[in-house]
């Protein structure tokens, strides 16, 4: 995948994920309906974004493969749920997103995720990040329709510290592409 492609994702998937922390926080009762759909949304970019990473045939390789198809199949199936429940419940479509967001979280705990020649480093906020998704993931397993309190609490923070970990990311990214075409030059 071109630095420049995986530069774009990663900022999208941290605005999307700030966005939703941003709103969950100050407009709770309103984001609630669209809970599911940010999260589709976000977790088909990550299941893209993670086939990606497998079929590049570098480390973690299978576990982001199977991340990357759960990740499309979950966001698609959240994003047409209406379509789906006739033959899906919804919380199986949500058990199923949270298997996503739980293997996305051991990646991100372990430092599955890198690219090409700019690698992550294994840092303490991509443990924290793998941590609040393992968590996530977890209640979603448990309960799949989330209502609780600490589910609605847990998605705030992960969705702001993702956001944040994310475009920050994307910045070093962009600064280590832009060494790279430097020293190439």
């Amino acid at each position: 995948m071109k630095s420049n492609a995986v530069f774009t994702i990663t900022l999208i998937r941290g605005l999307l994920a700030l966005s939703l922390g941003v709103v969950l926080l100050f407009q709770p009762e309103k984001t609630r309906p669209m809970l599911a759909n940010f999260m589709g949304m976000f977790w088909l970019v990550s299941g893209i974004f993670s086939l990606r990473w497998g079929a590049s045939g570098e480390r973690a390789r299978r576990v982001a493969i199977v991340a990357g198809v759960v990740g499309v199949l979950a966001g698609l199936a959240t994003l047409t749920r209406g379509l789906t429940n006739a033959w899906v419940r919804e919380d199986i479509l949500l058990s199923l997103l949270g298997v996503v967001i739980l293997l996305t979280g051991i990646l991100h705990t372990f430092g599955g995720f890198h690219t090409g020649k700019i690698y992550r480093s294994f840092r303490l906020t991509s443990v924290l990040l793998g941590v609040f998704e393992i968590a996530l993931g977890i209640m979603l397993i448990v309960e799949p329709l989330g209502r609780s309190t600490s589910f609605y609490v847990v998605v705030s923070i992960w969705a702001l510290v993702g956001g944040i970990i994310l475009i920050s990311d994307a910045i070093r990214l962009r600064n280590a592409i832009q060494v790279l075409e430097r020293g190439s030059n």
